[in-house]
């Protein structure tokens, strides 16, 4: 009796021990944040382009590929399930039936997303501007290395870069300190210096040092207030 009381208390604890965890299974999985449904995704879609026909044309890995229609055409839009975002919104085709002066144009917002498709850079400004008939918006985007300008047109959505600037700027020149420029005259003519000015011809800056030399003859020696070069040395006669 005592044998089979043993069994059975030994059997209900297992059972629960196994009931522990499975729910502790159960809740850490609950608790983990999941990539995007593609109800979210059409929700998400919905909420950034309203009026569009989503469908989901293809899902893989971290990504739904969606194609939108609305009144000016058809669009590829690729979401990324992971970090819950558009990752790029692509213009297709456009329809037919419309002239482009009944076609609606798109939003700054998606101007600015297919902008992003072609630079990396944060954006630095977007405007709206018209050009023989034809509207587009000017999007400028700061890269690390470059400043980026791209015109999307405002009915098709296509975009292409118009300037590029590189940020990288030389250093002003340095102008040389009257000690430094004094010394350089002194390596050209050994003596004492009476006076030092420092001036400008034709854009290039210069000092003139007038030096009593040991021979007591007087010199003025031109010295590039930039490169430290000795222009020249006059002597008076």
């Amino acid at each position: 009796m005592n044998k089979q009381r043993i069994i059975w208390m030994t059997g209900g604890a297992l059972i629960v021990l196994i009931l522990i965890v499975v729910v502790q299974q159960f809740m850490t999985s609950g608790t983990s944040a999941a990539p995007m449904s593609q109800e979210e995704a059409i929700q998400l879609i919905n909420e950034r382009y309203p009026g569009s026909n989503a469908e989901l044309v293809e899902e893989s890995g971290n990504t739904f590929l969606f194609s939108l229609e609305n009144d000016q055409g058809f669009y590829e839009l690729e979401i990324d399930r992971e970090n819950n975002s558009v990752a790029y919104l692509e213009n297709i085709s456009l329809h037919d039936r419309q002239s482009e002066a009944d076609q609606k144009e798109i939003t700054e917002e998606e101007a600015i997303e297919v902008a992003r498709q072609r630079s990396d850079g944060e954006v630095v400004s977007s405007t709206l501007s018209e050009s023989n008939g034809q509207k587009n918006f000017e999007v400028v985007l700061e890269e690390e290395t470059r400043i980026v300008t791209l015109l999307v047109n405002a009915i098709s959505g296509e975009a292409e870069v118009t300037n590029e600037e590189s940020k990288e700027t030389e250093e002003p020149a340095r102008i040389l300190s009257e000690p430094e420029a004094i010394e350089i005259a002194l390596d050209a003519v050994n003596g004492e210096v009476d006076d030092v000015d420092l001036e400008q011809s034709n854009g290039v800056t210069y000092f003139l040092i007038e030096i009593e030399s040991d021979d007591d003859d007087e010199a003025t020696v031109q010295v590039n207030a930039i490169t430290g070069e000795v222009m020249s040395t006059v002597w008076d006669d």
